[in-house]
């Protein structure tokens, strides 16, 4: 898969460690003939109400990913090209930000390993990304030891188990150079594996409760991110546009209504031989396995 990411969301992701992801995506193969800021321009219809971008670009940056069964996708029909709008979500593992320049030749700046080491810079890429803070409010969760730990499907054998602080009772984990303690570990080990899904309505506007926690008073707040169904709404209430059809805001969960929270259990996490039964939601969007 493919997505365009804004000047602002690649400095994120290269600067900061930003690990979350959301809006219009297209496969790869089938823009494979846009190598230029202005074929990309077209194909990914850039030219939007408020859009950084230019067809005259320097260059344009590109998040490039195998498509994870806990992506939730929204078909959107009548585009030139097969066209998907991707809620809010933590990258998948092994992803690239990649940067394509107005001569035709492209360069990878980043590569996102998994949830336990993050992002590194490619060589010749100066400074190292930060780390952004684990949330269980987006990404898969996994059940191992009796404790609930955010984690990553990297095959069908191997889940790695990330810790924002080093383990008091466990060995071994290793410390990634971002500074995230990680541990791989078999499949048949982790007894539930699932992401959450936590939405609500704010002002009548359906969204997705992507992070959680405690302001200076003490007070919840939570940050939202809308789920496509009602962009008018979003811009009425004044939410910030991230891109093209991404509206988030951060709120007081007082002012949050219809709470509800879901598992959600692909197909494909089906709970390993050790556990004796769980139960799978479904989830809100289609899945999809495009690459």
């Amino acid at each position: 898969m493919q997505k365009v990411v804004t000047p602002a969301s690649s400095y994120a992701h290269l600067v900061n460690g930003h690990d979350r992801m959301a809006g219009y995506v297209v496969r790869a193969a089938d823009v494979s003939f846009a190598t230029t800021p202005a074929q990309l321009f077209e194909v990914h219809g850039l030219g939007y109400p408020g859009s950084p971008f230019r067809p005259t670009d320097d260059h344009v940056d590109l998040l490039r990913f195998e498509s994870s069964p806990q992506l939730q996708y929204r078909d959107v029909p009548g585009y030139i090209v097969p066209l998907w709008w991707l809620r809010h979500s933590r990258i998948p593992p092994r992803t690239e930000l990649v940067r394509v320049y107005s001569d035709g030749s492209s360069r990878l700046l980043a590569w996102y390993g998994d949830v336990g080491t993050g992002w590194t810079s490619a060589p010749g890429i100066p400074g190292q990304p930060g780390l952004s803070s684990l949330s269980r409010c987006v990404g898969p969760v996994a059940k191992w030891h009796s404790a609930y730990l955010e984690a990553d499907v990297l095959d069908d054998d191997t889940v790695v188990l990330a810790l924002a602080n080093p383990p008091l009772a466990e060995t071994g984990f290793d410390q990634s150079p971002s500074g995230r303690w990680y541990r791989h570990v078999a499949r048949t080990e982790v007894s539930e594996l699932f992401e959450l899904d936590l939405t609500a309505r704010w002002n009548g506007l359906a969204v997705r409760v992507v992070d959680q926690w405690q302001d200076a008073q003490r007070y919840v707040v939570a940050r939202i991110s809308h789920l496509g169904d009602d962009m008018d709404r979003a811009e009425r209430l004044h939410l910030q546009q991230v891109e093209a059809g991404v509206y988030e805001a951060v709120v007081y969960a007082a002012e949050l209504t219809d709470l509800q929270t879901n598992q959600v259990v692909p197909v494909t996490w089906a709970p390993g031989p050790t556990t004796t039964s769980q139960r799978s939601y479904g989830a809100p969007y289609q899945h999809h396995a495009h690459y």
